[in-house]
């Protein structure tokens, strides 16, 4: 097996091959509901199992009543405000330019239990990250504050490096 000579490429090549990166702050899709996320009723929410820690900035949990809210950056759920960094609407995440999204509360139409089986996305707002998500329980009436739901994952990236984008136009 002989040995491969590198050939230089024209530069206006190499600037195509930089354009195949996706630009920085582009938005991410977390496609299909494969992902469990569970609280169990009277669980501790201040405790790391008990809190779906989407990114750094975005972590869903809820106390034994009330609605979700975002503890990375959150006490307590608030009114109209949590889960804050996020915003709600029905649909899929690859749809996402054509939702129309709002709040939680306001996508759970003020009663959350009517929210389970319905297919939503979940936008994460400062890491423009979209989410499929579906609750699957919620327990309602201030009975622990139980939840489950399936969501989206990140897409597991295929590593090409420049490099192997050149090496693969020799072999």
């Amino acid at each position: 097996m002989g040995r491969r000579r590198l050939r230089w490429l024209p530069l206006a090549f190499v600037g195509v091959l930089g354009a195949l990166t996706p630009p920085a702050g582009a938005q991410e899709i977390w496609s299909g509901r494969t992902f469990v996320f569970e609280k169990t009723d009277y669980a501790d929410w201040t405790q790391p199992a008990n809190q779906d820690r989407l990114t750094d900035r975005v972590w869903i949990t809820r106390a034994d009543t009330q609605g979700i809210f975002n503890i990375a950056v959150e006490d307590h759920y608030t009114s109209l405000v949590s889960p804050e960094d996020t915003e709600w609407a029905t649909g899929d995440a690859v749809d996402w330019e054509n939702l129309a999204f709002t709040a939680w509360q306001t996508w759970a139409a003020g009663y959350p239990p009517n929210t389970v089986g319905v297919d939503a996305v979940v936008h994460l707002i400062t890491d423009d990250i979209y989410v499929d998500i579906r609750f699957e329980s919620w327990t309602a009436q201030a009975m622990g504050g139980g939840f489950r739901y399936l969501r989206g994952t990140p897409a597991q990236p295929v590593s090409r490096t420049t490099w192997g984008a050149v090496k693969a136009l020799f072999d």
